[in-house]
């Protein structure tokens, strides 16, 4: 449709975030970390050889591999094991100030049980759950060494309009603005 014809434009809205994709070495290996030991639900498991249609979605030649799905709350962790193309492991040196997509954070009802959960079964925690006023929160690391964030959940609507405003504020202060 077109504005300029003086027709109204159509506007799709995002609705929610349906899942978080995370290509990992050793399914089974992710599904004992993300299953066994976080308590995700396993929903769907597939084996996937040389799709046309998925090459084209996810821009590969011959990909094939396999997809699981597993329910976290209302959305869903993707584990894809590709066994073509091979994927790159993530840098040695990998932190949440790289570009891109960098950590995902799961929401629980006690950080301080999954943290001790987590590390007791060897996975790495950069420190034991801290307040932080809106969250109280701490970053793990899963099998491949991807960050994740588990944390109980303090922020409303409000406090983050306030806070926001907060530094709204500050910013034009230092701008010379205010």
């Amino acid at each position: 449709m077109s504005d300029q014809a003086g027709e109204k434009k159509a506007k799709a809205t995002i609705k929610r975030v349906n899942h978080t994709g995370i290509s990992v070495s050793d399914m089974e290996r992710s599904l004992a970390f993300y299953r066994d030991l976080l308590g995700l639900e396993l929903v769907f498991d597939s084996d996937l050889d040389d799709v046309p249609p998925l090459n084209a979605v996810v821009g590969m030649d011959e990909a094939r591999g396999r997809v699981t799905w597993l329910r976290a709350g209302d959305t869903m962790i993707e584990l894809w094991q590709w066994d073509s193309p091979q994927g790159r492991p993530l840098p040695d040196d990998y932190r949440p100030a790289d570009k891109g997509v960098t950590h995902y954070a799961l929401e629980v009802d006690d950080v301080d049980e999954l943290y001790e959960r987590v590390v007791a079964a060897g996975f790495h925690a950069n420190t034991k759950p801290l307040d932080l006023g809106l969250h109280k929160t701490t970053y793990i690391r899963g099998p491949d060494d991807e960050i994740i964030e588990i944390l109980e959940d303090r922020a409303t609507d409000e406090w983050l309009a306030e806070l926001t405003e907060q530094t709204r504020k500050q910013r034009a202060v230092a701008a010379g603005k205010a």
